[in-house]
């Protein structure tokens, strides 16, 4: 049996892996991604703020020890009725059952903001910390966009700021998180809201919810009501953009439509997984969640009755607690603490053995420090009226968005190719 996994991140890993593990020989395997390498980002480390380095793994030590054929090339079309799918340089290959990995695309989170997140420029946060020693940057606003998004590092980024500031000597700098979620962390239980709000009051941070930011040459507007916060340093997280992959089903923002089984809607033979999928949250957890369960459902349909069905997707991680000063750090003792465990390690079953195998991930085993609160929500929990607000709100305020019609040429573009 033919299988095509395209996207060589954690949910096409995963799968490439884990397919490989469940079906044997039953499957001829081949992985097509766009990139010849895996970047896989530990941690970002305390000092300087560097926010780490990328290892770079080549995806041809996967598909040899998976048995997989490698094709460098991005998936730009995809035919589930004839079990094709078509690839940038033009040309295509056959399947009996593929999966479809390639990720989201990440874009400018507001307009007018510096856009920060743990694996981006480590100057941008260096400038920022500049900024704040030498006297210019008295006031932070630091946003959550609304979209899709992973709203965790402007948390992270409002504690570090904060308690780098007060380190420094400065007691009047005031960091401010605007976002449209009703709470912080709003999708991933009371219990996380309530902890990360006390983490943000103990340390100075003013929080707005249910807002929009939108930036001007004063500072931050926050929709719908208009009212103004002045800033002097405006951050934000980058939002998430989909594939855009043509013949599969897909929001408007180019998401791609598949059910909790993994399967893409309307598909007899294609599953996707991954942050190119629409889902109310984006985490490498549940990415490789969702990627055994395809990979379950696939290994199935190849004559492997035994294979283990992981379930409905899961947000799995740990919320960090207990008033530190949050920096990120590489070392794992409490003061270097960052706010969500496993601190940006693969969560999975396939691909984190692989790395510690490999020397590239420590073992996945290893405990945080400090106390936490164990974030265990179904996807189907997570689900709900939060989601709908903030879905309805990425539609009022996305306006003439440029990135959307960005996305919208490039699908032009592959459907004539």
């Amino acid at each position: 049996m033919d299988v095509v996994i395209a996207g060589g991140g954690v949910a096409g890993l995963e799968a490439l892996l884990g397919l490989r593990a469940m079906a044997g020989d039953r499957v001829r395997l081949t992985l097509a991604a766009p990139d010849p390498d895996f970047s896989y980002r530990p941690l970002a480390v305390a000092e300087p703020f560097a926010m780490g380095h990328a290892y770079r793994v080549p995806l041809s030590q996967f598909a040899e020890d998976a048995g997989a054929e490698l094709l460098v090339d991005a998936t730009v079309g995809v035919d589930d009725g004839a079990g094709r799918i078509r690839l940038r340089d033009g040309g295509e290959r056959a399947y009996d059952a593929a999966l479809i990995a390639p990720g989201g695309r990440p874009v400018a989170g507001l307009e007018g903001a510096v856009t920060w997140w743990p694996g981006g420029d480590p100057e941008t946060y260096g400038g920022l910390l500049r900024d704040i020693d030498e006297g210019y940057a008295k006031r932070v606003v630091i946003a959550v966009p609304p979209g899709a998004v992973w709203p965790l590092p402007a948390y992270e980024l409002a504690l570090m700021t904060a308690g780098q500031a007060a380190d420094m000597g400065h007691d009047d700098v005031r960091v401010t998180v605007v976002t449209p979620e009703r709470r912080a962390l709003s999708l991933f239980g009371d219990e996380a809201s309530e902890a990360v709000a006390e983490e943000l009051r103990a340390a100075g941070v003013e929080l707005r919810t249910g807002v929009v930011a939108r930036r001007d040459k004063d500072g931050v507007v926050l929709e719908p009501e208009g009212e103004r916060v002045d800033a002097q340093r405006v951050y934000a997280v980058p939002r998430l953009l989909g594939p855009g992959i043509d013949g599969l089903p897909a929001d408007e923002e180019g998401f791609i439509r598949a059910g909790d089984d993994a399967r893409v809607e309307g598909c007899e033979r294609t599953w996707a997984a991954g942050d190119g999928v629409v889902s109310p949250v984006k985490v490498g957890g549940l990415a490789t969640h969702q990627a055994r369960r395809a990979a379950a459902a696939i290994a199935r349909l190849a004559g492997a009755e035994d294979a283990p069905d992981p379930g409905e997707p899961v947000i799995h991680g740990r919320l960090l607690i207990g008033r530190r000063t949050r920096r990120l750090g590489g070392r794992g003792d409490a003061e270097g603490a960052p706010l969500w465990w496993p601190q940006g390690k693969v969560s999975g079953e396939y691909l984190p053995r692989w790395l510690t195998e490999h020397g590239v991930a420590p073992p996945a085993a290893e405990e945080p420090a400090g106390e936490g609160i164990t974030v265990h929500r179904p996807l189907s929990e997570v689900r709900g009226p939060e989601v709908e607000y903030l879905r309805g709100l990425a539609r009022d305020f996305r306006g003439a968005d440029p990135a959307i019609a960005d996305l919208g040429r490039h699908m032009r573009e592959a459907r004539e190719r």
